[in-house]
């Protein structure tokens, strides 16, 4: 537990301390404060990362762990099409967006794209999977229960309404990828890849209006749906045949990769 507490207690002081020092700049040069939210998001973040690492929460060597090619790949189109079916059923109930027009702000800089599409998903992989979520499992001895209260962190930590209800769902998704394939690369990437997708629709202003209740939502939600159990069926089948040497394994009941080929 200590070293959850810890891992929150640095992310939230390292928002509120950059935010802070940040906006007496813009104060004292008579900037808007909204011009300062990009580039707080991703210096903070980086600290983060970057004393997670110092303080050995994390190894370098975890952020760049492969695994095989038809794994990553499959995991990518798995996360995707269950994230987009959660989207589309999300999409039926009419959930503030208290941060719309500042992640639009953000949206049209360089930092902001950073911060959201690079650095940011790294330091929450780093802080709720890697961390939060080995130290939850190991506590309760379950997989299951560790995947569960990592993701209800990673929700309850975003605060906007509409990223609170979809960071729940998504944090399950990267959690259970994290625990099968032993990487942390792979849910890094699918965190990336989600969020630039989503800062392109932003930046962009592409915005849909498909739901469940649309005849085509309902007939992608199918589709999504369909191919997300596929996946995790080849996944679980995928690892099922793979044999985890008791010398390699580590101390989590998350399945170690023992093939060495690079995504």
């Amino acid at each position: 537990m200590k070293k959850t507490i810890t891992t929150i207690g640095i992310w939230i002081a390292a928002q509120l301390v950059i935010t802070l020092i940040l906006m007496i700049v813009a104060t004292a040069q008579g900037k808007d404060f909204n011009t300062v939210l990009a580039p707080a998001l991703l210096i903070s973040d980086f600290v983060v990362i970057v004393l997670l690492l110092l303080m050995k929460y994390c190894g370098l060597k975890e952020l760049i762990k492969t695994v095989p090619g038809d794994i990553f790949l499959i995991s990518m189109i798995f996360g995707i099409c269950a994230i987009f079916a959660v989207d589309l059923l999300s999409s039926t109930v009419d959930i503030p967006n208290m941060l719309e027009e500042q992640f639009k702000d953000m949206s049209k800089t360089v930092s902001g794209f950073l911060g959201i599409c690079i650095i940011g998903p790294i330091m929450e992989e780093i802080m709720m999977r890697r961390i939060i979520l080995k130290e939850m499992e190991r506590l309760t001895k379950s997989m299951w229960w560790g995947i569960i209260i990592s993701a209800a962190l990673f929700s309850i930590v975003h605060v906007n309404p509409v990223q609170v209800v979809f960071a729940m769902p998504a944090g399950i998704i990267l959690g259970w990828l994290y625990c099968k394939t032993g990487s942390l690369l792979v849910p890094i990437s699918l965190h990336i890849l989600n969020n630039t997708i989503s800062f392109i629709t932003m930046r962009f202003g592409v915005e849909s209006e498909l739901s469940v209740k649309s005849t085509l939502g309902s007939v992608l939600f199918v589709v999504f749906a369909l191919i997300t159990v596929l996946s995790v069926i080849w996944i679980n089948r995928r690892y099922k045949a793979m044999v985890v040497p008791e010398s390699e394994s580590s101390d989590s009941a998350c399945v170690i990769n023992t093939d060495d080929t690079p995504a």
